[in-house]
C-alpha cells in the first residue's frame, strides 16, 4: 500500500474545502438564506471537511504571541488543525475572509497568521477567501500570500461563488 504524503493530504483537503464552500453557499442561496450570509456561515462546512479528512480541528483557537490590550476579544485563529501520520505532524492555521468588495482588509488576518508562523515555524498559515467571482477573479493580495491550487467556482444564474486559498509566507524583516 502506497503512503500518502502529508502535503498531498492537505492539498486534497483544501480542494475539498474550496469545492464544499462553493456548493454549500449555493445551496443556502437556493434556500433564500442570503440575508444570513457572513464569514461564520463558512465555519461549519470547513470544520466538517477537515475532520472528515482526519485532522484534529480547533475553532477560534487562541493566537500565541499577540499581546492582549485588555479591550475587546483576545485574538483567535479561525481554525487550527493538525494531523500526525507515521510520526510526521502537519499543523496549519486558517483565517477565513468573506470578500464583499474588490480590496479586502487583511491586516488583522496577517497579524494572526504571522504570529502563528512565529510560534510554529514548521506550520502552514492559510487565508481562505470566499465570495462573488467578480471580486475574487482579479483579487490581489500582498506579496506574502501565494495561492494554493486553482480557484473553485460555482456558476449560478445570478451569482458565481468562488473560493481561493492562499498560503501566507511572511517576509522576514531585515536587521539593520
Amino acid at each position: 500500500m502506497a503512503t500518502v504524503e502529508p502535503s498531498d493530504r492537505l492539498r486534497d483537503a483544501l480542494f475539498r474545502v474550496k469545492r464544499g464552500l462553493s456548493a454549500y453557499v449555493s445551496y443556502l442561496e437556493a434556500c433564500h438564506m442570503k440575508r444570513a450570509f457572513s464569514e461564520h456561515v463558512l465555519y461549519e462546512p470547513i470544520l466538517r471537511i477537515l475532520v472528515a479528512a482526519g485532522y484534529d480541528v480547533y475553532c477560534e483557537h487562541p493566537c500565541q504571541g499577540i499581546e492582549y490590550s485588555g479591550t475587546g476579544d483576545k485574538k483567535r485563529l479561525d481554525f487550527y488543525a493538525k494531523r500526525t501520520d507515521e510520526g510526521q505532524t502537519l499543523e496549519f492555521a486558517i483565517e477565513v475572509k468573506w470578500l464583499r468588495k474588490k480590496k479586502p482588509d487583511t491586516v488583522r488576518d496577517e497579524e494572526k497568521l504571522r504570529s502563528f508562523c512565529d510560534a510554529k515555524p514548521e506550520g502552514i498559515a492559510l487565508l481562505c477567501v470566499f465570495g462573488d467571482k467578480r471580486w475574487l477573479g482579479g483579487l490581489e493580495l500582498s506579496k506574502e500570500f501565494k495561492e494554493r491550487g486553482k480557484p473553485v467556482y460555482a456558476p449560478l444564474r445570478k451569482t458565481t461563488y468562488s473560493c481561493r486559498i492562499y498560503r501566507f509566507l511572511p517576509i522576514k524583516k531585515r536587521r539593520k
